[in-house]
């Protein structure tokens, strides 16, 4: 009786929806992931030495001190995810686009990688770890945190257009969302700047072990 009570006094909080939604989104980022390692795997046999051919010269070029990205390619390798993800929040597209998004985002990382591996056996991970590591640390956990944002705001106007109609309550945009798009914007330009000073000393240290 007493251990009756006890579970009686037991109340589970509400379930919070923002939890669903961000295991999701991760699942639609590994799905990516798990298809763009596929499609490396299954390049033809005439596209894979190209590949190959490619990468070692990228290699080789980075290897010489060349292959800077320019300050322009930083920008929009950092930016352009999150900003099309705000911009998507404002849509009722992005009830579809931001999932696609993305899996987009988790197909190209896994398909570099794969790349890597694939000319360079296991060594290839360090090459693609250094490449890489800086910009995800940046821009994965910003471009999770405000899709996680966007994303519900997408469905509510897609309700609102092709659901209930007038019946539902306008779509509110409060300063949350917009304090976030700063907040990662900040967090994104210390990245571009990291990129630019720390992938080509890390590319280099990779190079050193297995070239």
């Amino acid at each position: 009786m007493r251990g009756r009570t006890v579970l009686r006094t037991i109340r589970l909080g509400p379930w919070d929806p923002s939890l669903l939604r961000g295991l999701l989104l991760a699942l639609f980022f590994l799905a990516g992931a798990l298809a763009g390692h596929l499609y490396a795997g299954a390049c033809g046999g005439e596209a894979q030495p190209a590949l190959n051919q490619y990468l070692k010269d990228y290699c080789a070029v980075y290897d010489a001190g060349g292959a800077a990205v320019s300050l322009v390619s930083c920008v929009a390798m950092y930016f352009g995810y999150v900003l099309l993800l705000f911009l998507l929040g404002f849509s009722s597209a992005g009830i579809a686009l931001i999932p696609a998004l993305t899996g987009l985002f988790g197909f190209l990382t896994m398909y570099t990688v794969s790349c890597f591996v694939r000319c360079y056996g296991r060594s290839g991970v360090l090459l693609a770890m250094g490449v890489l590591m800086v910009r995800l640390i940046f821009t994965l956990p910003c471009f999770l945190a405000l899709a996680g944002e966007a994303w519900p705001l997408s469905i509510e106007l897609f309700l609102l257009s092709f659901g209930r109609g007038k019946r539902s309550a306008p779509v509110l945009y409060g300063s949350r969302y917009f304090l976030l798009f700063v907040l990662c914007a900040a967090v994104l330009a210390v990245g571009v700047c990291c990129e630019r000073f720390l992938t080509p000393v890390l590319f280099r240290l990779a190079l050193g072990k297995v070239l």
